[in-house]
């Protein structure tokens, strides 16, 4: 993916044009990181992308759940190797060899996800509701509010797009102030935004009791995406008009002062 060197510095202003944005759009993730100040949106596009465990786990659980044909193109299981030793230090070498770019994963990594997606797939309705798609991580790209976005769909069916969402808690009162706190709402709205279509969750919890369930996106959340991204959208906009990417917490705060919280009154 293209990179953007936007080094920020005293008394330098980071440019951002129209140009910038057909190379690379904007995206959930880019609007998000905006939505605390243009500051961060720079840092985002200068910051070297690593994955986490989290996320390879994650990325596991979605390549079992939603394409299980995929997963020898893209996956090898690593073999249990003493890799101390100098016969398991060459045999480990052999399979990172024969890998041949794969993601490597281990057989304890994969026993798990593999376990989470049967225990998943057991639930009636997360099973209509992936078979109900016909395609699955799937790009888009659109105009919107006059700049171009691009994101991709886990799963679209004729009508509904399906997002897969893992979490360590997937208590529905805990997930809600988790969604809300992530900017999944941003996400939804521009998905609702693109497609026109509700939005459903596959929620799979990663740890005892590895709950899972389908929960669709309420139309005042979605709304409330939907206005947010393309209030972000404008804001960008504006940004651009006066190159005030250069900006931090100030940008949409003013003057700042501490004070006590909002519920310490």
């Amino acid at each position: 993916m293209m990179g953007y060197s936007f080094t920020v510095k005293h008394k330098t202003k980071p440019m951002i044009t129209l140009e910038n944005l057909q190379e690379r759009p904007l995206s959930y993730s880019s609007l998000k990181e905006f939505a605390k100040s243009p500051r961060h949106y720079i840092s985002y596009l200068n910051k070297e992308r690593k994955s986490t465990p989290a996320m390879e786990f994650g990325s596991l659980v979605h390549c079992l759940l939603l394409q299980p044909e995929e997963f020898a193109l893209n996956y090898m299981v690593a073999p249990n190797l003493d890799r101390r030793t100098k016969d398991g230090k060459a045999e480990y070498e052999k399979f990172l060899e024969a890998s041949n770019g794969k993601t490597v994963v281990s057989a304890d990594d994969y026993n798990n996800a593999y376990d989470l997606v049967a225990n998943a797939k057991e639930n009636q309705l997360i099973s209509d509701a992936v078979m109900g798609c016909k395609s699955f991580e799937s790009e888009w790209r659109a105009e919107i509010g006059g700049l171009p976005v691009r994101g991709f769909f886990d799963g679209e069916a004729d009508d509904y797009i399906l997002e897969v969402k893992t979490t360590n808690d997937a208590e529905p009162r805990t997930l809600i102030n988790d969604f809300y706190k992530r900017m999944y709402h941003i996400q939804a709205g521009l998905y609702n935004l693109v497609s026109e279509k509700p939005i459903k969750y596959l929620v799979v919890e990663t740890t005892a009791p590895y709950n899972s369930y389908i929960a669709l996106a309420s139309d005042k959340y979605v709304n409330a995406g939907r206005k947010r991204a393309l209030d972000l959208i404008e804001g960008f906009k504006y940004c651009m008009d006066n190159q005030e990417f250069h900006k931090g917490y100030e940008h949409y705060h003013g003057s700042i002062s501490i004070d006590l919280p909002h519920w310490a009154d």
